[in-house]
């Protein structure tokens, strides 16, 4: 479909032209009809007329006729016919007009007029009408010796190009009106559509005077104005106005997560550059210039970390990449993020207890698993106070498993869990000391749950318990049970 408006009218004017036609001819051959009972009727009136001038006395019917009467049958153009024939076929009047020609009906003929169609004596297309008449005696006696009434047939014609013409009349009057009025209805119809299209034209001007630079300050999702629009387009309107808050909303949080990211990274690399510029100034001084390499060591990966996480969940949104669920050790990864963050946990002096031992094993993504787990117990070592002990362990029931890291919390209520995973949140807004980007916990929760497992939070003595989870049937069973590829019941390692 190219025009609405195009589809529209065409379906409007073709509806009209076919009602139009069909009450076109529907009135043509009324008026037809109509004018053909006319036509008839005419003619049985003449039969009626000629019978008005018949009579009979004594054995003798009389006809008393005259030309300046009934002028019609005795001109010389179009002229009309009559014929009276005793009912045996004797001869009592013809018109002039016959000039001894006869009028012969060539069908039976009762006391009801019978019509028909025929070609007339002088070749034109004429009509007939043809009656039976009983002519009764002038004075009748009354008894036995009364006369027998006489019988007469009557048959007149006269030429149908009167009613041809006013047939033809009719249905050029009809086609003409039709015609007519089809013209009106193209006028108001294209109106009509302009008008209930109008709404669509101002939906579309509304939504043209929308910039993309205005997006996303300046624009009002509500400008469209849905609710001012007819019923039909107001689904449309509302989708709009949805779609754009979803953009405004989407666009605003891109410009503060660029904003913020800027502002986040700017500190640790200002750290990274001083602390590189007293590793180089203090080349005598071997201690403070490890200190300055190891603090660099921490910043690179805490960003690195950050990095990766935002490159993964990049990957999975556009569909680039997808989650390979698979059975992993989960002890040896435990082991190697830890071998990771050796450093960061050395020099916040906390400790890690690591309860998950060798061959433990888990459905899961590997490398979504990786992330977030380097980044539950790097949180857990920057926050936890220092010289306290991180217990990173591993639950399992009938169909789940659990990866738990539990610090110390002491500075962290119930009412701040909602917000452990929200982009750039901290405890204490006013802390810039670089320890974070703010987006870990955020981007692993994202993360998780695009890869089919959950992040939970639970405060319990002032201990934060960090619970990334998954349920259902590909769970790891209990006690080291590994499902196989090949389909066959689980070996126990």
């Amino acid at each position: 479909m190219t025009s609405i408006r195009r589809y529209l009218l065409a379906r409007l004017l073709a509806g009209a032209a076919l009602v139009l036609a069909l009450a076109a001819g529907a009135t043509s051959i009324a008026v037809t009809r109509s004018l053909e009972a006319q036509f008839d009727e005419n003619l049985s009136d003449r039969i009626r007329a000629l019978s008005s001038l018949l009579f009979q006395t004594k054995d003798a019917v009389q006809f008393e006729f005259s030309d300046q009467l009934m002028p019609e049958y005795a001109r010389k153009e179009r002229p009309a016919y009559f014929e009276l024939r005793y009912e045996d076929g004797r001869l009592l009047e013809r018109s002039e007009s016959l000039a001894g020609a006869a009028l012969e009906p060539g069908r039976p003929v009762g006391p009801a007029p019978v019509h028909w169609t025929a070609p007339l004596p002088d070749g034109r297309s004429g009509g007939f009408a043809a009656a039976v008449l009983e002519v009764h005696h002038v004075f009748p006696e009354e008894g036995p010796d009364r006369p027998l009434a006489a019988r007469v047939r009557v048959v007149v014609a006269a030429g149908r190009e009167d009613l041809v013409a006013a047939e033809r009349s009719a249905i050029a009057a009809c086609a003409g009106g039709s015609l007519a009025v089809l013209l009106l209805l193209a006028l108001l119809a294209r109106a009509a559509v302009d008008r209930g299209l109008a709404p669509a034209n101002r939906l579309a001007e509304r939504l043209d005077a929308i910039r993309v630079e205005d997006l996303p300050g300046d624009v009002d999702p509500s400008s469209v104005g849905a609710a001012d629009l007819p019923a039909e387009l107001q689904p449309i309107g509302r989708k709009i106005e949805a779609l754009l808050e979803r953009t405004v909303a989407a666009l605003r949080r891109e410009r503060r997560t660029a904003a913020d990211i800027a502002h986040e990274l700017r500190t640790p690399i200002s750290e990274i550059v001083t602390a590189s510029e007293v590793a180089l100034r203090d080349t005598r001084d071997p201690e403070s210039r490890s200190r300055a390499l190891g603090r660099i060591r921490s910043i690179a990966w805490r960003m690195g970390r950050s990095v990766s996480t935002l490159l993964k969940l990049a990957r999975l949104e556009m569909g680039a990449e997808a989650t390979e669920l698979s059975t992993i050790d989960a002890g040896a990864l435990v082991a190697e993020v830890l071998q990771s963050l050796a450093g960061l946990g050395r020099e916040r002096g906390v400790r890690v207890d690591n309860r998950v031992g060798p061959g433990e094993r888990v459905d899961a993504d590997p490398e979504v698993l990786r992330i977030g787990l380097s980044n539950l117990l790097g949180n857990a070592l920057v926050h936890a106070p220092e010289g306290a002990v991180v217990v990173c362990s591993l639950e399992r029931s009938r169909e789940s498993w659990s990866l738990v890291v539990e610090n110390e919390a002491p500075g962290l209520f119930p009412e701040d869990l909602r917000s452990l995973s929200e982009p750039f949140w901290r405890k204490d807004r006013q802390r810039g000391d670089g320890e974070r980007s703010g987006l870990g916990l955020a981007l692993s929760r994202t993360l998780a749950e695009r890869a089919g497992l959950e992040l939970a939070f639970e405060l319990r003595d002032a201990r934060l318990r960090a619970e990334l989870k998954r349920n259902g049937a590909r769970a790891s069973a209990a006690n080291g049970h590994v499902p196989r590829a090949d389909g066959a019941p689980p070996s126990r390692r």
